[in-house]
């Protein structure tokens, strides 16, 4: 039988240890010291790293709630996967990493961007895996995307 909640609870707790700025309760967003990264960094290996991040720390997550939760090896058959894009939105080019789970409807998208001397992560969540969008007016993923990289198209 699939684990909603418990891929959900155990997302959450990943999201909800980083610092996150307040946005609606399915979208997180995080900002970080650039540290010399630009837009220009942007290339394969540099989606690539971001695709294996994401779903060493999605699998790291669902095995720890798995173990806190006591569930059997043998139920243990949601897995994560994750791909990578970039899309162009104005002027900028952001990084998009689509995580979803066998077995399990949720669905998470993680932009990652460069806004001024911040590399900035939206992470947002659709527990029923209706699919998430970029660019929707009233969606609070797509509002809250164009509000980070102050991006006038979906203002």
């Amino acid at each position: 039988m699939p684990r909603t909640p418990l891929v959900i609870l155990t997302l959450s707790l990943t999201l909800s240890s980083c610092d996150f700025a307040p946005t609606p309760s399915n979208v997180k967003v995080s900002r970080q010291p650039a540290d010399g990264l630009t837009q220009n960094s942007f290339g394969q290996s540099f989606l690539q790293q971001l695709v294996d991040e994401v779903r060493e720390g999605a699998e790291l997550s669902l095995s720890q709630a798995y173990d806190r939760n006591n569930i059997p090896a043998a139920e243990r058959i949601s897995k994560p996967q994750a791909v990578g894009r970039y899309e162009w939105m104005g002027d900028k080019q952001l990084a998009v990493i689509d995580l979803s789970y066998s077995y399990n409807p949720m669905r998470v998208m993680r932009v990652v961007g460069i806004e001024a001397d911040q590399m900035v992560t939206i992470n947002c969540i659709s527990p029923s895996g209706i699919p998430l969008k970029m660019r929707a007016s009233e969606d609070e993923c797509s509002e809250a995307i164009a509000e980070q990289f102050n991006l006038q198209e979906l203002h």
